[in-house]
C-alpha cells in the first residue's frame, strides 16, 4: 500500500471524463476502475476507522449495496480478506485497499490507484482532506459542446437506471458549467499536485497531452494509453455504455465544436452570455 498514490479524475459532468478514465487506466502502472462514490458516501460511517475484523465485514456489507459497485464484477468475500490482510490504518487506506484489490484482480499494477466521479466536483476539499497526498487531474471542455451532450441526454432513451439526470435548459446548462468548472479551478490552486487539461487537446493531440500527464504523475508514457478503445478489460460497463458509446472509438475531433450545427444561434448567444468570461479564459472564445 505504501508504494500506491490515490488519483482522482475530476470535471463537469459530459466533459470526456469516461474516455479520460479509460486512456488513464490503460497505463501499466495506474487502474481507475469504473465510477462509484463510495469513498465519500460512508466516510461519516468510517472517518474514524479502527481496524479489526467487525469492522471491515461491516464496512464490506456496506460497500456491497453501493450504487454502482455491482460493476466492478468483484467478490465481496475476497475482499474481506484482503482488506484483513492489509490491515488498512486509516479510512483512506481502507479505500485505496479496495481498489487496489479491484487492480489486482484485473491484472494491474496499479502503482497510481485512481477514483473518476463527477459527483466529488462539489466535494473536492473533502477529498483533500481525507486524501492529503492525493494527485488530481481535471478536463475541462467547452461549455457549448456540454449543453449538446446535456440535451442529447435528455432525449436517450435507455433501460438503464443510472441514466444522468440533466437539464437542457441553456441557461441552467450555463450556470453549472461555469460553477463546477469554478469550484475545481479554486481548488487545484491551492493543491500542489493537481493539474486541469483542456478535453479538445486530449481528442486533437493524444500523445502529446498523455505524455504531459505522465510526466507530470512521474511515470513513462504507456502506448497503451491511445489504444483505450481496442481493450474489452476496461470498457465502460454495460449499464453506462448507452450514453458513453464514445468511450470505444478512437478519439474523434469531430466532437469539438460540434456546438456550432447543433445548438441555434439564440441558444449559442444565451450560453455565452453566462459563460462568456469562463470560455474565453480557456481559449474557446
Amino acid at each position: 500500500m505504501e508504494m500506491c498514490h490515490p488519483l482522482f479524475i475530476i470535471g463537469n459532468p459530459r466533459s470526456g471524463t469516461s474516455l479520460f478514465r479509460l486512456m488513464l487506466t490503460n497505463h501499466k502502472d495506474i487502474c481507475v476502475p469504473p465510477e462509484c462514490g463510495y469513498i465519500l458516501w460512508w466516510y461519516d460511517k468510517y472517518k474514524d476507522w479502527n481496524f479489526n475484523q467487525e469492522n471491515v465485514k461491516s464496512f464490506i456489507i456496506d460497500l456491497s449495496t453501493s450504487k454502482k459497485i455491482e460493476t466492478w464484477k468483484i467478490d465481496f468475500n475476497d475482499l474481506k480478506k484482503f482488506v484483513i490482510t492489509n490491515e488498512p490504518a486509516t479510512y483512506a487506506d481502507l479505500c485505496l485497499a479496495v481498489i487496489e484489490f479491484y487492480a489486482i484482480k484485473n491484472n494491474q499494477r496499479g502503482i497510481f490507484l485512481g477514483d473518476k466521479n463527477n459527483y466529488y466536483i462539489n466535494h473536492l476539499a473533502q477529498l483533500s482532506e481525507i486524501f492529503p497526498s492525493a494527485y488530481f487531474l481535471g478536463l475541462i471542455r467547452d461549455g457549448r459542446d456540454v449543453a449538446c451532450s446535456y440535451k442529447a441526454i435528455r432525449e436517450l432513451k435507455t433501460s438503464s437506471p443510472y441514466k444522468p439526470k440533466l437539464s437542457d435548459h441553456i441557461e441552467t446548462i450555463a450556470k453549472e458549467w461555469v460553477e463546477n468548472n469554478t469550484q475545481m479551478a479554486d481548488l487545484f490552486e491551492k493543491v500542489d499536485k493537481a493539474r486541469i487539461f483542456r478535453y479538445e487537446d486530449v481528442i486533437s493531440n493524444p500523445k502529446s497531452t498523455l505524455t504531459d500527464i505522465c510526466s507530470f504523475l512521474g511515470v513513462a508514457f504507456d502506448q497503451h494509453m491511445l489504444d483505450y478503445y481496442k481493450d474489452d478489460s476496461t470498457k465502460e460497463p454495460t449499464a453506462t455504455l448507452d450514453w458513453k458509446k464514445k468511450t470505444l472509438q478512437a478519439p474523434d475531433s469531430d466532437n469539438i465544436g460540434k456546438y456550432s450545427h447543433i445548438l441555434t444561434p439564440l441558444e449559442i448567444e444565451r450560453f455565452e452570455n453566462i459563460a462568456g468570461n469562463l470560455l474565453k479564459a480557456n481559449g474557446y472564445l
